[in-house]
């Protein structure tokens, strides 16, 4: 009908001769309404088929045009380009209010560079700013191309008194710059960094350091040496000496960074005692020497002065009390006012920054430290990290304050903090290839370069795949970091003995970063159609996939390199291995309903060789389903639901593939009694379905007793009178309601049925081993004593078993003292004998004669039954007669 109906219209526009100028967006909504009819995927797809068709002929079609485009854009295809040159038609006839109605009908299913441009044009030429810069926004994040346009946004910001997102724009733009080679751009944007945030020292220091490692030259120390100039403004000479020796890591000759080292030491040690003295023993001020030996030298000698902490091996912590060119004066606890040469102290002494732990152990008191280190945990992170050499694991910083400052509880507590502070603070890192080992920095560490090292050091092939899809979601991809991490994934599907399920995984996420970021380059050795071909097994190897996403990427691309005439039997292959409705989706929309049923009844009907995919379309779909569209009867899916459990539990017992035999059961289970299923089958069921369902729910070995029970009540209530198979119906052993007893016996008697099943009867047959490796049967008592014993314990699990099944647990409530019944005392005077005889009511496994307890099944039991006070009656068994009156009957506690 609606095939017909589009037909129509097709040749109405021809006959109208409708022109462009005709449109009008109310035009577009009434064809819109017409698609929207259509639900069904196959019609909807015979009409765009239609369309395309008529487009060959009439290529100026607009209605053809659009409707074809509409529904690819519903069906989320990307052959919607019709809608696109419908764009172009309207933007080149100027009719701007058409251009932005289809224009947000494509991105609001796709950010379509092409379309954008031309919207954000569209709003130029209609001075619609905010809304054109709004797509320029939009554009940069898709078009890894565009770098001048993130500078145009940035200055906007800037012109609005926006300065975050000016920066924000500003270090976008710098990065493509960088990732370009276009030096002049970050020359500029770096200039302009400078003046917004000079007092972001670590950051500016940081993208220095990565600007050192894209280019080289003077062009890049002149541009490093703008830090420096910044650094120093507020006199900050360890800012100003971080990026002189930064200069001097690019150019150890450079005579200015060497000249301006030294006047920032002077400057940083302008109180030092020997401070020219240092100078001139590390020849820092003579440029033959090698500068960064210079500078070591310089360090270490300039560390020695009046006041400063020393460790020595034997002597521990001590404190420089003087100091000359030849000797050092040293206060250890032990040893105090100890002199030593100076060429002594530095071969011996070790000198220690004032904030190194063993300083303060020896300085403060530990109740004091203590307090500190539980009050100001990023304080003594850092402290710790710094006094091993800022190389330290969380195993050193225990070993360095538990229990001197800590106590082993305390240290539980720190170390959850600590762990925190080290993925969450950037000043905190870890090396490369250790990343147990922590570091403090001098430059932040950025998400990206922590997320790479967290990358290096996973082992596991799909947590790799699980860090960078984090990354994406906070992570700079346009940056080395995101690279590297691709690039192992490239490596993995380009480089290989065997395809597996990582090569295949590896080939399909490298496929989905590069439709995802144009700038990407694709492997072009190698596609999924070659790789695909190699496999042994694609089931198997499609099972192994652990990551959801790449699961669908999968399928996606074996429909589209796929005999069509073998897709559904592929796809059928590997729903059991993906236990979602993607599959049945897809085999939905290529109209293969058929298949569908067919995969429904194969795996009903053959549920073992399809245990998981049965047991996933049981819970997913419910009965009406499987009745009505499947066309398979109740009762035959509970028996397969059934059969399934019982050999789910015998594969347990048989420890054959236990954990995913459990989550069958343990689902089944749910679904079959939790959720009721059996039991709204036997609301309904005639006695021989009941029959049938009994039976298999009664022979199931790993089924609790109770469950089995609760079935046959249930059956019981529908028919009182029903007699079970392989059970003889009598008055004097079942009742409407099967073996009454009390709660304490059930629980003995399925204790009993316990011990003999999981102890008893292992014990025996281990005893029959045993006696059988005896040998010659026929004099070996030990066997004819284990085999007897067989008989005996077989014979009892199965009374025990069955009567179990039988058993009625009688509550308080179900206590009726209105007759004589289970669970009274009833009074008797005995006409006979003159006497008053008392008897306790209860069943056969409570009976004890002795005590005047008696069960209800025996013979005299049962002639006392429903009798009530007042009432006389006689009888009389094995040829003894009696004669009672009751006289009063009471309620007893089961």
């Amino acid at each position: 009908m609606n095939e017909e109906n589009i037909k129509t219209l097709l040749t109405e526009e021809k006959w109208t001769r409708a022109t462009i100028t005709n449109y009008t967006i109310p035009n577009f909504e009434e064809l819109d309404a017409i698609v929207e009819k259509i639900d069904d995927s196959e019609e909807l797809l015979e009409v765009k088929n239609i369309c395309d068709e008529y487009l060959e002929k009439n290529k100026n079609s607009i209605i053809a045009m659009y409707l074809s485009g509409s529904i690819a854009l519903r069906r989320k295809s990307l052959d919607y380009g019709n809608i696109t040159s419908l764009i172009e038609m309207f933007n080149e006839n100027k009719k701007y209010g058409l251009v932005e109605h289809l224009s947000l009908k494509v991105l609001n299913r796709f950010e379509d560079k092409y379309v954008i441009r031309v919207l954000a044009s569209s709003y130029e030429k209609t001075n619609r700013e905010e809304d054109k810069y709004s797509l320029y926004e939009r554009l940069v994040k898709v078009d890894y191309d565009e770098t001048d346009l993130l500078q145009d946004i940035a200055e906007r910001y800037v012109s609005k008194g926006n300065k975050d997102k000016a920066l924000f724009y500003y270090k976008k733009a710098l990065q493509r710059f960088l990732n370009a080679q276009n030096l002049p751009a970050v020359k500029e944007v770096w200039t302009i960094l400078l003046k917004m945030i000079p007092d972001d020292f670590a950051y500016l220091l940081g993208l220095a350091q990565r600007i050192s490692v894209r280019f080289q030259g003077d062009q890049i120390v002149q541009m490093i040496a703008q830090l420096y100039e910044v650094a120093i403004e507020d006199e900050d000479w360890d800012k100003g000496i971080i990026v002189l020796k930064t200069i001097l890591d690019l150019d150890s000759h450079s005579e200015w960074a060497r000249e301006r080292l030294v006047d920032c030491y002077r400057s940083k040690y302008a109180d030092h005692s020997r401070l020219e003295s240092c100078i001139d023993i590390s020849n820092l001020d003579k440029n033959y020497r090698d500068v960064h030996s210079a500078i070591d030298d310089f360090e270490k000698n300039i560390a020695f002065d009046k006041g400063s902490f020393v460790y020595h091996k034997t002597w521990s912590i001590g404190r420089i009390r003087e100091l000359s060119h030849e000797n050092v004066v040293i206060d250890f606890p032990q040893k105090r006012n100890h002199s030593m040469s100076l060429g002594m102290a530095f071969s011996s002494l070790q000198v220690l920054p004032k904030h190194h732990i063993w300083v303060l152990k020896s300085v403060f008191p530990k109740e004091k430290l203590t307090e500190k280190f539980k009050t100001d945990v990023p304080w003594g992170l850092r402290t710790l990290i710094s006094s091993h050499g800022n190389q330290a694991t969380l195993k050193d910083m225990k070993a360095e304050i538990v229990p001197s400052i800590l106590t082993a509880k305390e240290w539980i507590s720190w170390q959850t903090s600590a762990k925190k502070i080290i993925m969450n603070d950037p000043l905190i890192g870890f090396l490369p290839n250790d990343p147990d080992v922590y570091t403090v920095r001098a430059t932040p560490i950025s998400y990206d370069e922590k997320s790479l090292g967290i990358f290096r050091n996973e082992k596991r092939f799909y947590q790799k795949v699980r860090i960078v899809r984090d990354f994406l979601e906070s992570g700079d991809p346009e940056t080395e970091f995101f690279m590297e991490m691709v690039q192992y994934f490239v490596d993995q599907c380009t480089v290989y003995q065997k395809v597996n399920d990582q090569v295949i995984a590896s080939f399909l996420f490298v496929d989905y970063l590069c439709d995802r970021y144009p700038f990407l380059e694709r492997p072009g050795t190698v596609d999924f159609k070659h790789l695909y071909g190699l496999l042994d097994d694609a089931p198997k190897t499609f099972g192994a996939i652990e990551d959801s996403e790449l699961k669908k990427s999968f399928i996606d691309n074996v429909v589209s390199i796929e005999d069509p005439e073998n897709v559904e039997k592929v796809l059928i292959s590997l729903y059991p291995y993906y236990l979602t409705s993607y599959i049945m989706d897809m085999l939905r929309e290529q109209g293969r309903q058929k298949v569908i049923e067919d995969m429904f009844r194969n795996a009903c009907r053959n549920y073992r060789e399809n245990a998981d995919l049965f047991t996933y379309l049981a819970r997913t779909y419910d009965r009406k389903f499987w009745e009505k569209k499947i066309k398979i009867p109740f009762e035959t899916l509970l028996t397969s639901e059934l059969q399934l459990l019982d050999y789910a539990f015998n594969a347990i017992e048989a420890k054959k593939f236990t954990n995913e035999n459990r989550k069958i059961a343990k689902t089944l289970m749910t679904i079959l009694f939790d959720e009721r299923l059996i039991f709204d089958f036997l609301k309904n069921a005639n006695e021989g379905s009941a029959q049938r369902i009994n039976f298999i729910v009664q022979r199931m070995q790993g089924l609790e007793q109770a469950k089995k029970v609760e079935v046959k009540h249930a059956i019981l209530d529908k028919y009182p009178d029903f007699v079970f198979l392989g059970e003889e119906s009598s008055s004097t052993e079942v009742v409407s309601s099967g073996l009454l007893v009390t709660k304490a016996k059930f629980l003995e008697k399925q204790a009993e049925l316990d011990r003999i099943m999981n102890v008893e009867i292992p014990e025996n047959s281990k005893e029959i081993g045993e006696a059988l490796s005896l040998g010659d049967l026929r004099e070996n008592s030990e066997f004819k004593a284990a085999k007897e014993k067989q008989g005996i314990l077989n014979t009892t699990m199965m009374r025990l078993t069955d009567e179990i099944s039988r058993a009625t647990v009688v509550n308080q409530k179900m206590v009726d003292s209105s007759k004589v019944s289970f669970g009274t005392e009833v009074v008797l005077e005995n006409h006979i004998s003159g006497d008053e005889d008392v008897y306790r009511i209860f069943g056969p496994w409570e009976s004890d004669p002795n005590l005047h307890t008696i069960s209800y099944l025996a013979p005299f039991g049962a002639k006392l039954l429903n009798h009530k006070v007042g009432e006389r009656f006689t009888f009389e068994i094995n040829e003894q007669k009696y004669d009672f009156t009751v006289k009063s009957i009471k309620g007893l506690s089961v």
